[in-house]
């Protein structure tokens, strides 16, 4: 029955193709490929005053249209709630890639992807999240947001 729903709103996304509009945020969530833990923490916290929501809000969630200062990082906001975590932010981003939303929610989508696809480091929206590294080079581009450089800490094995 899930799945039947699911095809169900996807079909109705992929129709209407309205970025605005508003969707019941379960089974919108549930649809798009959110697991259970995230749904479960997103609409208790953070859209708990709401039933619904657009799928704007989600892109926004997902990949912040507010630039970091430091080049090649990436603000997404969906790093800071729990349940959400590296693999589980990755496979979002590449389950939505896969998902046709219709031309302008496509476009709309696309244009985040490769922000994703530019950046080298991705952060959580408050000021003390820590980044992660998604690309070779974004190993050598840790810096605080003074600019100073950071250098792990390497312990002796003994």
């Amino acid at each position: 029955m899930k799945l039947k729903a699911a095809g169900n709103i996807l079909a109705a996304l992929a129709a209407t193709d309205d970025l605005a509009r508003e969707w019941p945020k379960v089974e919108l969530l549930t649809a798009l490929g959110f697991r259970l833990g995230a749904t479960r923490n997103l609409c208790e916290w953070h859209w708990r005053d709401r039933d619904s929501v657009s799928l704007a809000e989600i892109f926004e969630l997902m990949i912040s249209s507010n630039p970091d200062p430091r080049p090649g990082y990436l603000v997404c906001p969906l790093l800071d709630f729990r349940n959400i975590g590296r693999k589980s932010f990755l496979e979002l981003v590449r389950t939505l890639s896969a998902i046709d939303f219709g031309p302008a929610c496509n476009a709309a989508w696309q244009e985040r992807h490769q922000w994703f696809l530019n950046a080298h480091r991705l952060k959580g929206a408050s000021d003390y999240s820590w980044s992660f590294p998604i690309t070779p080079e974004g190993h050598l581009m840790a810096r605080f947001k003074g600019g100073a450089r950071y250098w792990p800490r390497c312990r002796d094995r003994t």
